[in-house]
């Protein structure tokens, strides 16, 4: 115990990626756990994004920006109804240093560490721009200064708070952790959590509930029978300095350490990183299950063009009655009406079959109030978010959303709106409002809508 855990190693020789795999290793009561990824490589620091995927760190492969000696860069995975797919490389969050996907400010807004940009460790914004992402602004977080290489950090689900480990001003003794919270013109100076959370020793990979009130981390300063593990604490009272006395989460007995917690509670499942070789390669495991909300989803086996038109009207929508579903305004609200957070339909926006083309002009007359509106509240930030029904290609469905999304952000720029007050979505298939079993349901949920993210 009185060593201490370094997490990153030194590399390995160039093995072949593997595709996506899941088997199970050990079970823990009713839960399985499954490796998500066959790569023999160093994974950590699992996130889901808003559209499902699986975000991760992947260090010392042949495909990194600075290749095999690169210590860490963003990969990303698709999520299907049983696993995930074959990872794929995002060069363009990537240096050919140390990065770390902190979380998501908003579906088209993440921020991200760098071990070395510039010569300087530093967070960046990154925003969505068609299917790629461009690096905005730097984060300005007074007093952040790291001693060390070792750092990670995760965005609370707000995007208001950020929870990081570092060895920094004011540390116990190795890797403390703090918050920052964000302010109108930046983020506050980090705040130490405190002895009840920090000790001498290190503190690692913390996770901040939805609530606030429980955090997740991993510690070497336990009496456990592991080097590294995870434990949770309860926030006491409403300041961040008062916490519960830290207690193991019940993970599976395991050998190595645990890393990089990550609870996905809507889904009653949870990934973390698992670390066993003795040249301290990290693997993502799963416990839980894959699969969620599956009885809502029809198994269509045969391939469907994207975004179909409906051919059987004259169904009934006797499934239509128990859907819940979600609340959106639609047309009866007018934009003046609408407050932060609120989000109508488009009803009159209506595009060809599997294209961005609009389909009549109705649409572009409602396009046309929204511009004039946007330019009389110059300080109204939207979002502009596509979505499809679920038949056909998931991928197919989330370019078309996203390029539908992206039509409209257009339409509404030559309209004179500032393209800054716009972001947009492409969600596919992945939130509907009605049932996609029958002609009703799939042509509700193939629709544009807008979300004020900001009205002053």
């Amino acid at each position: 115990m009185e060593r201490r855990i370094t997490i990153i190693t030194k590399t390995c020789v160039c093995l072949v990626l593997a595709y996506w795999f899941h088997s199970p290793l050990l079970a823990q009561d009713a839960k399985p756990v499954n490796q998500i990824f066959s790569l023999n490589y160093d994974e950590h620091q699992p996130i889901l994004g808003p559209e499902g995927r699986l975000y991760f760190t992947m260090a010392f492969h042949p495909q990194n920006n600075n290749g095999n000696n690169d210590p860490g860069d963003i990969w990303f995975s698709a999520g299907e109804r049983d696993g995930f797919e074959a990872p794929e490389h995002l060069g363009q969050l990537s240096t050919p240093y140390y990065d770390l996907l902190i979380g998501f400010a908003h579906p088209d807004t993440m921020l991200v560490y760098h071990q070395n940009f510039q010569n300087q460790q530093v967070i960046y914004s990154y925003y969505r721009s068609g299917a790629a992402w461009e690096r905005g602004e730097a984060v300005q977080i007074p007093g952040f200064k790291i001693n060390g290489d070792q750092f990670s950090a995760r965005l609370h689900a707000d995007g208001k708070m950020m929870v990081m480990s570092m060895d920094s001003f004011g540390t116990y003794g190795n890797e403390d952790i703090y918050i920052s919270f964000r302010k109108e013109n930046g983020w506050s100076r980090p705040l130490n959590l405190g002895s009840d959370i920090n000790s001498s020793l290190q503190e690692l990979s913390p996770f901040l509930s939805a609530d606030t009130r429980t955090l997740y981390f991993s510690t070497n300063a336990s009496e456990g029978v592991k080097g590294m593990e995870v434990y949770f604490s309860k926030r006491m009272g409403e300041e961040w300095n008062q916490w519960s006395s830290p207690s193991p989460v019940n993970l599976p007995d395991m050998e190595g350490f645990d890393l990089y917690y990550y609870p996905d509670q809507s889904n009653d499942r949870a990934f973390y990183t698992n670390i066993q070789t003795s040249d301290g390669y990290g693997n993502i495991l799963l416990l839980g299950s894959f699969i969620s909300g599956a009885e809502d989803t029809p198994d269509v086996s045969a391939p469907i063009e994207a975004d179909p038109e409906p051919n059987d009207t004259a169904e009934m929508d006797n499934n239509e009655a128990s859907f819940p579903e979600r609340p959106v305004s639609e047309m009866q609200t007018s934009f003046e009406e609408l407050e932060t957070g609120a989000s109508m339909i488009l009803d009159k926006l209506l595009f060809q079959r599997s294209t961005v083309v609009l389909a009549d002009s109705s649409g572009l007359v409602q396009l046309e109030e929204l511009a004039a509106y946007l330019m009389d509240h110059p300080k109204t930030v939207i979002s502009v978010d596509g979505h499809t029904d679920n038949y056909g290609s998931s991928r197919l469905n989330e370019r078309l959303s996203l390029d539908r999304a992206q039509k409209v952000r257009d339409i509404l720029v030559e309209n004179g709106v500032d393209v800054e007050q716009i972001r947009v979505n492409g969600w596919g298939g992945t939130r509907p409002i009605a049932s996609n079993r029958t002609a009703r349901g799939r042509a509700k949920n193939r629709r544009v809508e807008i979300k004020v993210l900001n009205k002053p």
